[in-house]
C-alpha cells in the first residue's frame, strides 16, 4: 500500500494512527472488511480532547462522508490495542452510512459485524472510570461514592432537590457535588456527603 486513504482532521498522533490501522483493516486480509464495504477515501479521522464517555463517534456527513473521532482520553488510558476494536466499531457504522438502506444503530446490521471483527458489541469499557472522570458525583453518609454523571441530567436534579436514595442502603441523605468536590445547593448538607 503505497499511499494511505482517508484524510486527517488534526494532526494528532492518535488520528494518524488510526488512519493508517483503518487501512490494515480495509485492505489487510485479517478482517472480513473490505473496499466493497468501506470507501475509506470519504472518512476523515480526528481525536477529540474533550469524549470522556464515549471511545469513538461516527459522524455521518454529506453522501457517503464520514468523521470518525476517537478520544484522546481512551488512547492514553487504555491504550491503541483498545482504540484498534474502537477503529474496527467505527468502521461498521461507516459501512452503515455508506450502504443504502442500512440504519446507523447496534441492531441488525451490526450485530453481523460483531464476531468477524471481534467486536465486544456495543461499547466496550477499555478502563475502570475513576471519581474524577465525573462532572457531578454522589455521596452517600453511608456507603460514600456511590455514583457519578458526566453532564447535568435528571438524576443529578433529583439529587440536587433531594428525591435521591443510595440504591445500596436506601439512605435519603445522599449529596451531589460539582467536578471541584464542592457540594451543590439544595442537596444535603456537607455533613452528610
Amino acid at each position: 500500500m503505497s499511499s494511505v486513504a482517508g484524510s486527517l482532521g488534526d494532526s494528532h498522533r492518535l488520528s494518524r494512527r488510526a488512519r493508517t490501522y483503518a487501512n490494515e483493516v480495509i485492505f489487510g486480509s485479517e478482517w472480513p472488511l473490505t473496499p466493497d464495504h468501506v470507501d475509506l477515501t470519504a472518512i476523515t479521522f480526528e481525536t477529540s480532547t474533550r469524549m470522556k464517555r464515549k471511545h469513538g463517534l461516527c459522524v455521518p456527513g454529506e453522501e457517503d462522508t464520514c468523521t470518525v473521532r476517537l478520544s484522546k482520553n481512551t488512547y492514553h488510558r487504555a491504550g491503541f490495542e483498545a482504540m484498534e476494536e474502537t477503529i474496527r466499531h467505527e468502521l461498521v457504522h461507516v459501512y452503515q452510512h455508506q450502504t443504502d438502506g442500512v440504519e446507523m444503530c447496534h441492531g441488525k446490521s451490526f450485530r453481523q459485524w460483531v464476531e468477524p471483527l471481534e467486536l465486544d458489541g456495543r461499547c466496550g469499557q477499555h478502563y475502570k472510570v475513576n471519581v474524577d472522570d465525573y462532572s457531578y458525583t454522589f455521596h452517600c453518609p453511608n456507603c460514600g461514592f456511590i455514583g457519578g454523571r458526566y453532564r447535568m441530567c435528571k438524576t443529578v436534579r433529583a439529587g440536587i432537590e433531594g428525591e435521591l436514595y443510595c440504591t445500596q442502603c436506601d439512605s435519603v441523605d445522599v449529596g451531589v457535588r460539582d467536578e471541584d468536590g464542592a457540594v451543590l445547593p439544595g442537596s444535603d448538607s456537607e455533613e452528610s456527603v
